[in-house]
């Protein structure tokens, strides 16, 4: 699926024209290399990967679909926005943005890597499982029941295993995978179940598809209060006033895209802030990956826990065109800020739940983290050529994905408050993003469909074949593929590329880390200094 297809059918939903939508595209191979996405995807098995799944390609419509519906919205706000431009690198660049921030931003994870990867591990009737656990006691109280015991193993493995979503890797002591594979599936999940950890099966082929990427559900008969726009340069969203309360990547995405739209967004945390805002790497005295998602918002710290919290978020609410959360199933309820509370107080609000599990008939477990959801869903069989092993990625796709899609449920919800009056409930979720993702699953792996080695570096190229492989280096047409590999090897990087370009195959130099990402010419203007560290930065380019 190209993104253009992802555009017109996500916009179909809502049964609206198009408006003038350019994306400037790129094949996937070559927007996985140059951004990144290869890197960190290989990154815990010492080597570039490709990815099976064209996610840049996914992102990218997303983000046309999120411009497009920008330019409706500032038209029915009386903006002169005619159109939207979304260059095809900044889809793959949203799944680096955290590890961008680090890269740039000069701070260092608080261990040292060693061991081996994992999870996910194996048990000893064959299965692979995907494991969550949110608290150090849960963590050690899981192994032991796997019998391992004392600090040093198992604590040794928890700050990687804790950092492992900004690091892009996790490597365990050994003795962790042994214990697994002495256990069998049932046993490590009765494990779990005694102590607050989570153990998901890994699927070993895709979970059945058809979901609605987002959902929304009109409420109230009021007439919305409309914003005026301060000016046209100011975004299709000024003057919008949004109030997120998240945590992770997700929610916090979608409220960092809708506030580079122009909306004014508050970001709600407990006392004391946001876990990660002083959590290393740092970049100066923030977080790396904090940063990279919550630059430009208000934060305000209120204790919502207490009846005068609720109280003060329940007013931030009465204010508010979009109330974005992503709390756990019943969580809303519990605060008394559910949708049909918040309406009540304010008919014309655009209610968005990023959620986890919604469109799952069957959860394996309270907690929605992005690699257990790949586990549940399937997304590893995806993600790798025929008789591979279905591992996840660690590159967060579904947490990504899942923010994206997110904010454009946003921005459908505030196009049909534009266009109607009528406040809306938006929904999303980490599964519905899976199965978005599944939908760009490539036919087939072709043997150059991963990244090539040089003697100084990794080249990807994109629709070549050993032929044409063969005619860009001079070598005779009866030639071996090892023989065409063997030349790559003994080739620079960036002189293959050259070769290739004059071939006509695209091609491009794989960077070893993503330091360099500022450096490349080709991502000017597609990536913004913050804090000390580099981010992507706008996606969208709007012209009247």
């Amino acid at each position: 699926m190209d993104a253009g297809t992802m555009l017109a059918g996500h916009l179909g939903r809502l049964g609206i024209p198009v408006p003038d939508v350019r994306v400037e595209a790129e094949p996937e191979t070559v927007v996985q290399a140059r951004t990144g996405l290869m890197t960190v995807h290989g990154r815990e098995r010492g080597t570039p990967r490709r990815l099976g799944l064209d996610v840049a390609t996914a992102a990218t419509g997303i983000l046309a679909a999120q411009g497009a519906l920008a330019v409706l919205i500032g038209r029915l706000r009386g903006l002169p926005t005619r159109g939207v431009t979304v260059h095809a690198a900044a889809g793959g660049l949203q799944f680096v943005r955290h590890h961008l921030a680090i890269a740039t931003g000069g701070g260092a994870f608080p261990y040292r890597p060693a061991g081996v990867p994992g999870p996910p591990f194996r048990t000893a009737d064959g299965h692979w499982i995907e494991i969550e656990v949110l608290a150090g006691d849960d963590w050690a109280a899981f192994w032991r029941r796997l019998g391992l015991d004392g600090p040093g193993v198992v604590g040794a493995a928890w700050l990687p295993f804790v950092y492992r979503y900004l690091a892009g890797e996790c490597r365990v002591p050994p003795e962790l995978p042994a214990a697994v594979a002495r256990h069998s599936l049932a046993q490590v999940r009765a494990a779990a179940v005694t102590c607050g950890a989570a153990v998901v099966p890994i699927r070993t082929t895709a979970a059945p598809g058809g979901l609605a990427p987002w959902t929304l559900e009109p409420h109230g008969t009021r007439e919305a209060v409309r914003r005026a726009p301060r000016a046209a340069e100011a975004g299709p969203l000024a003057g919008l006033r949004v109030v997120e309360v998240t945590s992770r990547l997700q929610g916090p995405l979608a409220g960092l895209l809708l506030s580079r739209l122009g909306a004014e967004v508050t970001k709600v945390e407990p006392p004391g802030g946001d876990f990660g805002r002083h959590s290393p790497p740092l970049a100066g005295e923030t977080g790396a990956a904090y940063l990279a998602y919550n630059d430009g918002k208000r934060v305000v710290e209120i204790d919502y826990k207490l009846p005068a919290g609720r109280a003060e978020l329940r007013e931030l609410a009465a204010g508010a065109d979009v109330f974005l959360h992503n709390w756990r199933p019943g969580r809303a309820e519990a605060l008394g800020l559910d949708a049909a509370a918040v309406a009540r107080v304010n008919p014309s609000v655009v209610y968005a739940h990023a959620s986890g599990w919604d469109g799952a008939d069957d959860p394996p477990c309270p907690i929605a983290g992005d690699f257990v959801v790949q586990a549940y869903a399937g997304t590893g069989a995806l993600l790798h050529p025929r008789g591979a092993d279905p591992l996840p990625s660690r590159v967060t796709l579904i947490d990504v994905t899942g923010g994206l899609l997110a904010g454009e449920a946003v921005l459908a919800g505030l196009h049909h408050r534009e266009r109607t009056g009528r406040g809306c409930r938006a929904g999303s979720s980490l599964v519905r993003a899976a199965a978005v993702l599944a939908a760009s699953a490539r036919s087939r792996w072709g043997p150059w469909d991963a990244p090539l080695e040089t003697r100084a570096g990794h080249l990807a190229v994109a629709g070549a074949d050993a032929a044409r492989l063969r005619a860009a280096f001079g070598l005779p047409s009866r030639c071996a593929d090892a023989d065409v590999r063997d030349r790559l090897r003994r080739a620079i990087a960036d002189k293959g590329v050259r070769r290739l370009a004059a071939a006509g195959v695209p091609a491009v130099v794989v960077p070893a880390d993503l330091a360099g990402l500022p450096a490349d010419p080709r991502l000017a203007g597609l990536l913004r200094r913050v804090g000390g560290a580099w981010v992507p930065g706008d996606p969208w380019r709007f012209h009247a």
